[in-house]
């Protein structure tokens, strides 16, 4: 990315679908003074929760504007995240907001009938690069079948992908919306310019920064946790979120397939991510280290809660096994302390 790096002084059984491949655990790009093993020290209340510079000189509000005269009018208001419409099972919440740690811009809205979402992310070669290694890109894409359209449309130092779902749509289709998209790309590319990055230590740091199985058994009250890291499938969110933001995808999970047994916890980050966790929506909640937090309730009965530790943003999903979600608060103060204090010993 033309990402400058910012060191802030003072800071420290659901299934998964379309996640991050069973590949090496790949070196974050974008902040190389962050270390997986720094020693953890005491997180003061950050200053400021600054919002990421975007790196380009495109808004959603141009976005939107294009799409409309595409498209139509848009039945849902243009949301500047990435949808949760027919999305990753670990999408809500912190990696909605990993384009624009990127330096990028996600644009989305509709339902389950008729949709959009667009996508720009400089340091196109970085991100296509990586993702074709893990067998998560196969070239410039542009189409439309069956109601439903992709594009991925690289164009100098940006990279524009974006997918259409509307049954009204077809094959002759495809040429206008390309057309349009390529518009917002080459406005994209022709205005890059270098950004300021906030950097985060817990960039690239690996789950069991956060939390281990016997935490996670021991909060629980349980006894095969076990930590997935792995799922199926690599695409650009999945190279943005977990390489280019150094973020993590932490499933913990009764042993045997990552798609069968109890749910134990889903847990999610947003390095320097307090921007974003300052506009979520929650009842406040106290949890012991942790600067602030916020619960709330998913669709199908999870406990929600969010942290924010420093300037970084933490969600922790609980699942109702059959007998309702578990409490995440104990274990999030284990968290917060994990990050803050270091992890007790022995573990």
């Amino acid at each position: 990315m033309r990402l400058r790096s910012l060191i802030v002084l003072g800071t420290a059984a659901v299934l998964l679908v379309s996640g991050c491949t069973a590949q090496p655990t790949p070196k974050p790009t974008g902040s190389p003074s962050a270390s997986a093993s720094a020693t953890p020290t005491a997180t003061p209340t950050p200053e400021a929760a600054v919002e990421p510079e975007t790196a380009f000189d495109v808004s959603c509000d141009d976005v939107a504007a294009t799409m409309a005269e595409l498209l139509g009018e848009p039945s849902t208001p243009v949301e500047p995240v990435l949808s949760v419409v027919s999305a990753m099972s670990w999408l809500p919440g912190p990696a909605q907001h990993m384009f624009q740690r990127a330096g990028g811009i996600a644009c989305s809205t509709g339902d389950t009938e008729r949709s959009w979402e667009v996508t720009i992310v400089p340091d196109a070669q970085a991100v296509i690069s990586g993702a074709t290694e893990r067998e998560g890109f196969w070239g410039e894409t542009a189409g439309c079948e069956y109601g439903r359209c992709g594009f991925e449309l690289p164009d100098g130092d940006v990279l524009l992908s974006a997918t259409v779902v509307d049954p009204d749509l077809g094959t002759d289709d495809a040429a206008r919306i390309e057309e349009g998209l390529r518009r917002i790309a080459s406005s994209a590319a022709a205005s890059v310019r270098e950004v300021e990055y906030v950097d985060s230590d817990i960039v690239g740091a690996p789950c069991d920064r956060f939390a281990t199985p016997e935490q996670v058994n021991a909060a629980f009250g349980v006894s095969d946790a076990t930590l997935f890291t792995d799922f199926g499938g690599w695409g650009i969110p999945a190279e943005v979120y977990q390489v280019v933001n150094g973020s993590r995808i932490c499933y913990f999970k009764s042993s045997g397939s990552e798609y069968e047994g109890s749910s134990y916890l889903m847990l999610t980050t947003l390095p320097a991510g307090a921007w974003a966790f300052e506009k979520l929506e929650g009842d406040p909640v106290e949890v012991e280290g942790a600067d602030a937090a916020k619960a709330s309730t998913g669709e199908r009965g999870e406990n929600i809660l969010d942290l924010r530790v420093g300037l970084d943003w933490i969600r922790m999903v609980t699942y109702d096994n059959g007998s309702g979600a578990a409490d995440p608060v104990p274990l999030a103060e284990t968290v917060a302390r994990n990050l803050t204090v270091g992890h007790t010993a022995p573990e």
